[in-house]
């Protein structure tokens, strides 16, 4: 018995270590294959352990290929700056990119150069166009001597596809500007000599040629790399197209490209400046490029410059393609020239806690973008075959063809995150199919996103979104000339989002925009704080364009929310209530455009015609998702009609209703001078006391969750 105990204890034991050894083989097997470590310092020949880490992270991306995928691959990006000469692919599932522990990682486009390569500038042509209080600030980045490509100045605006950027300058990991004249201002177009716009749509139109007013433009010595810049036609299309010459006896600017809408006078908008002239170099940060001469020409800052990027790439940073379950957390992405991460038919992927700064383009793109149609007219690009890692000429594909299907894949988000100074747009998020009115489920949460129209301004929002079923929560979106949100689809959330100080420069747009769709219905905007907006010209908080239908829109602040808070464009069946107008000298807005100049929307055959039919209007799923869009031709469309104002408080409002109040429906809503019940009347988000006024004048109105608007981002994360 003693023996067989002995016996019986001994195979425990050698069991017991044998357990242990294959436990320690798998662990060890895990290790080999689940975790690789990257460092500037490194060598892509290592191991790839915390002590012999690689160096590039594109040798780790090689690396995972052909593991098992079921199993986390995770990439530890060790303290540094990793410069990318090309798009770094992620195509694998189950995929984690983060910094060792919290190293600042940047992932770049572009080149860092010495202070000592930025010479002082010794050509006499060049030199004796520099304004003489300004030549020992100014110094030349010669690219060729460099090696470095350059890439020249090109159009960009109203109807053009977004495309990567010119070459930039970062100075001590500042955003230059292309040099400018007047520095902070605009000058009225004179005299138009010729529109741009042909009599007859079947002659190819002129360039636009126009007077100006000024003094100054006929002393500039040089303008063949000048460009002008401005709104010349619409305030909602800017524009900026190449100078071919100009007359300095009759004062007049000869172009040479054509513009969208043509050259016009007689508003405030109408305005122009020039850039790139090397005779207006003369404010700290400002650059001029001469691609004739591969020079990048710069005016210092008053301080010491320490660091110089130069912006390279012209492709995403990252592509994370047909895959799932990957994140990419903790880093800072910088100085490309156009997206910083891309995503296209993914699953459950992430962008979390990271920084996207200095990039020439957008922060992050999910889903295909198109290229510009060859049978496109004029300046405004149609909308060609569906292409990857790219917007290009998106608005005119969807306006073509809104069923268009980006691949823009489901459950993918973007999270925690800042950008800014950025040249295009923050975050443009596609996703779901509007034939079947199945969602994506993507979403932007809890980001910051703020001056995010460095280069181009009008239609390049803070976040774009559409096809279906996404959601934009708890971001804080501010500081632009153009746009925070732009909206196409169904089903769409947007929520809980702190707006301010947009559309600072523009006419006719609002700060949350969608229109001229009736088919996009279903989509929710609520408990936003929408606040300081411009009143300078027609700027909206919540603008539904003409013939916008169905949305919700319930629980906002609008605060100082430009000269027409809630702007119902000729729509049906949008429904506003509990929301709280504060301080605006209209709050809604409300026409029958669709009845006037719009009309030819509503031809037979026209684009409203054209996408009801699309989406199979009379038909399931759109005839039960939306029951009163079957009706749509019955029912007037020329009018607004159910549109719906309940419960609102209107509070120091200059005028409750522009435009007929027939055409709304209102009831058990409360307009007053006073103070409703504030905590705090300066800070409405502070809310209002447990015993307001408001509770009981309207009955049944909410305690709005005003402590979850806007975002909270730790300070430590840039």
């Amino acid at each position: 018995m003693k023996n067989f105990r002995l016996s019986a204890y001994i195979l425990f034991i050698i069991c017991l270590c044998l357990g242990a050894d294959m436990k320690a083989v798998q662990t060890s097997h895990q290790s080999r294959h689940s975790v690789i470590y990257v460092s500037p310092k490194g060598n892509d020949h290592a191991s790839g352990t915390l002590k012999q880490p690689l160096r590039s992270i594109r040798a780790a991306l090689e690396r995972i290929q052909g593991t098992d995928e079921k199993q986390q691959a995770e990439i530890i990006l060790r303290e540094g700056t990793y410069e990318q000469d090309a798009t770094l692919v992620i195509n694998r599932d189950n995929v984690c990119l983060h910094p060792y522990k919290d190293e600042k990682v940047i992932l770049s486009g572009g080149k860092r150069l010495s202070p000592k390569q930025l010479k002082k500038v010794k050509e006499k042509t060049a030199w004796e166009r520099i304004q003489p209080q300004v030549r020992e600030q100014i110094r030349e980045i010669d690219f060729q001597s460099l090696g470095l490509p350059l890439e020249d100045v090109h159009a960009s605006g109203f109807g053009r596809p977004i495309q990567a950027a010119w070459t930039e300058v970062f100075l001590n990991d500042r955003a230059g500007q292309l040099a400018r004249w007047p520095n902070d201002t605009t000058v009225l177009i004179g005299d138009i000599k010729e529109s741009g716009i042909a009599p007859d749509k079947k002659e190819e139109a002129p360039f636009p040629v126009f007077g100006y007013y000024e003094d100054r433009p006929s002393r500039w010595k040089d303008t063949r790399q000048m460009w002008i810049s401005g709104y010349f036609a619409h305030g909602y299309a800017d524009d900026m197209i190449r100078v071919a010459r100009i007359d300095t006896l009759e004062k007049n600017i000869y172009t040479a490209q054509h513009t969208t809408y043509g050259f016009m006078t007689g508003k405030p908008w109408r305005r122009w400046f020039a850039v790139n002239l090397l005779e207006e170099l003369d404010q700290p940060g400002e650059y001029v490029i001469d691609a004739s001469r591969q020079k990048v020409y710069v005016c210092l800052p008053d301080e010491k410059v320490e660091d110089v990027h130069v912006s390279l790439l012209g492709t995403p940073l990252i592509a994370i393609e047909n895959c799932a379950d990957v994140t990419v957390k903790g880093i800072t992405f910088a100085y490309g020239r156009h997206i910083g991460v891309y995503m296209e038919n993914t699953s459950r992927c992430v962008v979390e806690k990271c920084v996207i700064r200095n990039m020439g383009g957008t922060g992050v793109v999910m889903g295909k973008g198109s290229q510009p149609s060859p049978k496109g007219s004029g300046n405004y690009q149609e909308g060609g075959p569906a292409a990857s890692r790219i917007i290009g000429s998106l608005s005119g594909k969807l306006y073509q063809d809104i069923l268009f299907n980006r691949a823009g894949g489901t459950d993918n988000g973007v999270k925690d995150c800042h950008i800014y100074q950025v040249g295009a747009g923050g975050v443009n998020m596609g996703g779901g199919d509007r034939a079947t009115l199945t969602p994506a489920r993507n979403y932007v949460e809890n980001c910051f996103i703020h001056d995010y129209n460095r280069i181009e301004k009008s239609y390049r929002p803070a976040v774009w979104i559409d096809g279906v079923g996404n959601r934009i929560s708890n971001c804080t979106l501010c500081h632009a000339p153009s746009m925070a949100i732009l909206m196409h689809g169904n089903n769409h959330t947007i929520e809980f989002c702190d707006i301010s100080d947009v559309c600072s420069e523009v006419d006719d747009q609002g700060a949350i925009y969608w229109g001229r769709d009736p088919s996009a219905r279903g989509n929710v905007i609520r408990n936003c704080y929408i606040h300081d907006l411009s009143r300078q010209h027609r700027v909206a908080g919540t603008y539904h364009d003409d013939g916008a239908c169905g949305a919700e829109v319930y629980g906002n602040i609008y605060y100082r929310a430009g000269s027409l808070p809630a702007l119902i464009g000729g729509g049906h069946d949008n429904h506003y209530r509990n929301n709280i107008f504060l301080e605006c000298p209209v709050a809604i807005h409300i026409d029958a455009r669709m009845q006037g100049w719009g009309k030819f929307m509503l031809d037979k055959g026209g684009v409203i015609d054209q996408r009801l039919k699309a989406v199979n209007y009379q038909q399931p799923p759109y005839s039960t998702a939306y029951p009163s869009l079957p009706d749509y031709w019955k029912n007037n469309p020329a009018l607004p009609q159910n549109n719906v104002i309940d419960g609102n408080l209107f509070c120091r409002i200059g005028n409750v209703v522009r435009g007929r109040t027939e055409w709304l429906e209102m009831y058990n809503n409360w307009t007053m001078q006073g103070d409703p019940g504030w905590v705090d009347p300066s800070n409405p988000l502070k809310g209002f006391k447990d015993n307001a006024p408001v509770y009981q004048k309207i009955k049944d109105f909410p305690h709005l969750p005003f402590d979850r608007i806007g975002c909270k981002l730790p300070e430590c994360l840039d």
